[in-house]
């Protein structure tokens, strides 16, 4: 594992899980909350996609990221990409716990950007009908080069951790 796409809902632990192979694989990480960030502003569109392609092309990285109209370039690159497909009440009640801990913050160290409004939560209640479908046609499209690992619980990805190096960061 060298470059590595981390996918997922909002709430499903992305952020978490890069940083802590980050850690044990001692591989840069990116975070696409925060990638071209200034202030409130975030990259859009075209900025958004040249950002995103300086970082897959280095020789290694972790990004997690949920634009899917980069989807298909960051899965030609990846040789591993992991969904998080939790439940929509584990990502809920993440990003509540999340909310109540970092109170509206970002923090570029972490990668953790708090947001909640409707639009986010809306986003969350619908992504296992529009998102979901889009991401694993994707991760099939790409299955003959990309390792492709899909963890449904935390229990799993608690496991995965492990198996990558003794991890139990997912314990939130």
């Amino acid at each position: 594992m060298r470059r590595i796409a981390v996918l997922g809902c909002g709430g499903a632990g992305k952020t978490t899980l890069a940083n802590a192979l980050g850690v044990r694989l001692g591989i840069d990480v990116t975070h696409g909350d925060i990638l071209g960030r200034v202030g409130d502003a975030r990259a859009q569109g075209e900025e958004w996609r040249r950002l995103e392609a300086g970082v897959i092309a280095r020789e290694a990285w972790i990004l997690d990221a949920m634009r899917l109209g980069s989807l298909d370039k960051r899965l030609e690159r990846a040789d591993t990409a992991i969904f998080l497909d939790l439940p929509r009440r584990t990502c809920l009640l993440s990003v509540a716990r999340r909310r109540l801990r970092h109170r509206g913050a970002v923090d570029e160290q972490t990668g953790v950007a708090d947001r909640f409004n409707l639009a986010f939560l809306r986003w969350i209640w619908r992504f296992r009908s529009i998102e979901r479908p889009q991401i694993l046609a994707g991760l099939d499209a790409h299955r003959a080069t990309t390792d492709v690992v899909v963890l449904r619980s935390r229990r799993q990805v608690r496991r995965f951790l492990g198996r990558a190096g003794g991890f139990d960061a997912m314990n939130a």
